[in-house]
């Protein structure tokens, strides 16, 4: 047989076919290895890159709950036995809040400060009648601002108290037995018919006997007749705010003596919106009578303070002047005791502050804005009570009328006349202004003050013009703001350079939408109490706490069982 010829081109076709098939499937494979690895790298490094979308940040832990700094605020709320009033009401509140809230420090504070008028003021009422009269604490007399600040904290239990309810009451009608008597005088002495009615064998006490007014008061019923707008203004709120609160129109509405003390305020009102000058031509052409200096009050007759007689009311023609013979300028008014000179613009002037210094220009802006909103609150309650009391109806109608007007036209002359551009902060509101175009640019601590509008029902406090006027009054811009190492907050002319109210300090914290702000200030008045005892005080140096003013002030200790209220419910969790 033939050899086998491996070299036939037969057999050589077979075998290349097979080398190519095993070549190419093994081309094939790795390109489809590559190809693989190309999708791949595009889809999971390349794509990604060019996407918006980014991956989610991790969770952040939940927030640690807030723990205050605890210091040992002492407790001295006195015990039950010397209490002057006890509410039930009250105990029973601060023994709930004791339990619910979790910074003890606050806790004994609002133990301390919130029934302090309750347990050391009331010097007197009957329930009865009723009337009451209180002190300020260290200062025995009742002012007008001062008393109705230190009652309000308590009306929202009122209808859950029959006594205390009947209490406050007895607050506005000893009120308005003082202001129809003298409605210029802002602070006054234990009523005549109180008086009568206690074993009181001690000699009577006499107000400021060397001061020359018009009108000129008897000082066994007045402490001081320092005119100040705010006293009418917070009668007025104190007559609001508890008929909002109890809806008893009748305890208010009712009272022949409210409505008549009502006129004579009007009659203030209207002789106080007169410019100076206004003034001085129409007095002289009545034959003006220079103040001069009462009789000593032992020359009087004393007993007819032990009458249940009313005295008579006082004589308005003359209008209001003040003089002292002091070497504090706060203390006395210029221009014959005219006080600063003024132009007639539908504002209201006001001798005194609410920190009883004189005004430099006669139109102080927070006292206007207070009376505003409390005018138009009062003919809103008015118009909206659906029985009016059958005897004057007449009456209340026209108070109503009247009051919307003055509300009305003092609020637009605020707008039109009190708003002043600042080089930082814009256009903001002036403390005190005349309307020939002077204005004074600052804030004090007693209220109203500019830093209270919105408290006062004048301004949202999401304002706009509030906002930018706040930002001025918490800066140093504001010359009564003082900053140190202890303390930030406002002071006041009252009480000089570097102290600070904390009045000024709960309404900042009232007022505040900031919770660091709240917070940091609490944290200041829980230290500043570690060295007052236990209570809030008029003020306190900015950088020494143990310097500080008047230990006994019941204004300031019930505005921070207020304040407490307000924050529990904006910050529950800071209490």
């Amino acid at each position: 047989m033939p050899l086998l010829n491996t070299n036939s081109s037969s057999y050589r076709v077979p075998i290349l076919l097979t080398s190519l098939t095993t070549r190419t499937l093994c081309l094939l494979g790795l390109l489809s290895i590559l190809i693989c690895l190309n999708i791949y790298f595009v889809c999971a490094i390349v794509l990604p890159s060019f996407t918006s979308t980014q991956p989610s940040p991790p969770l952040e832990p939940p927030s640690q709950p807030y723990i205050p700094p605890y210091y040992g605020v002492p407790s001295q709320r006195i015990p039950l036995s010397q209490r002057k009033f006890t509410s039930q009401a009250i105990d029973d509140y601060l023994h709930h809040k004791s339990k619910t809230m979790t910074d003890k420090d606050l806790v004994t504070l609002l133990n301390n400060c919130f029934p302090n008028t309750l347990d050391t003021t009331i010097e007197w009422y009957d329930l009865d009648f009723p009337h009451t009269f209180l002190i300020t604490g260290d200062i025995p007399a009742m002012w007008i601002r001062d008393s109705t600040n230190q009652i309000l904290p308590y009306l929202p239990f009122a209808n859950q108290d029959d006594r205390l309810k009947a209490l406050i009451l007895g607050v506005l009608k000893t009120q308005a037995e003082y202001l129809y008597y003298d409605p210029y005088a802002n602070a006054f002495l234990r009523p005549w018919y109180a008086t009568a009615m206690v074993q009181d064998k001690a000699a009577p006490l006499h107000g400021r006997i060397r001061d020359r007014v018009i009108p000129q008061y008897d000082s066994q019923y007045v402490w001081e007749s320092k005119y100040e707008l705010d006293s009418l203004a917070h009668f007025f709120q104190l007559g609001n705010d508890y008929i909002k609160a109890t809806g008893d129109t009748s305890g208010v509405f009712g009272n022949i003596l409210w409505i008549k003390t009502v006129r004579r305020i009007f009659q203030v009102i209207h002789d106080q919106q007169k410019g100076t000058w206004e003034t001085e031509q129409q007095q002289q052409q009545q034959k003006y009578v220079r103040p001069t200096k009462p009789p000593h009050p032992l020359a009087s007759n004393v007993t007819h303070a032990r009458r249940r007689d009313a005295p008579l009311p006082l004589p308005l023609a003359q209008g209001y002047r003040f003089t002292r013979m002091t070497d504090r300028p706060t203390e006395t008014l210029g221009a014959n005791g005219l006080g600063g000179v003024s132009k007639r613009c539908g504002l209201v002037k006001s001798a005194f502050r609410p920190s009883d210094d004189a005004t430099t220009f006669p139109y102080l802006i927070p006292a206007n804005a207070h009376l505003s909103a409390q005018l138009k609150k009062l003919s809103q309650h008015i118009r909206t009570t659906t029985t009016l009391v059958a005897h004057d109806n007449t009456a209340l109608h026209d108070i109503a009328t009247e009051a919307q007007f003055l509300g009305d036209t003092i609020h637009q002359a605020i707008y039109t006349h009190a708003i002043v551009h600042h080089p930082t902060y814009g256009e903001i509101l002036a403390y005190e202004i005349d309307c020939y175009g002077g204005y004074l640019l600052m804030d004090d601590a007693n209220t109203p003050s500019l830093l209270s509008l919105p408290l006062l029902g004048f301004i949202n406090d999401d304002d706009a013009l509030y906002q930018r006027t706040r930002r001025f009054i918490l800066s140093p811009a504001n010359p009564w703001y003082f900053s140190g190492t202890f303390g930030h907050g406002v002071g006041g002319p009252h009480t000089g350079y570097a102290m600070i109210w904390p009045i000024s300090l709960l309404v900042q914290i009232q007022t505040a939408t900031d919770e660091d702000e709240v917070r940091q200030c609490l944290d200041t008045l829980k230290q500043l109490a570690m060295v007052t005892n236990g209570w809030m005080v008029e003020s306190f140096h900015k950088d020494h706490p143990d310097a500080f003013t008047r230990p006994w002030f019941s204004w300031a200790n019930g505005l921070l069982g207020a304040t407490l209220a307000s924050v529990d419910l904006r910050f529950p969790h800071l209490l």
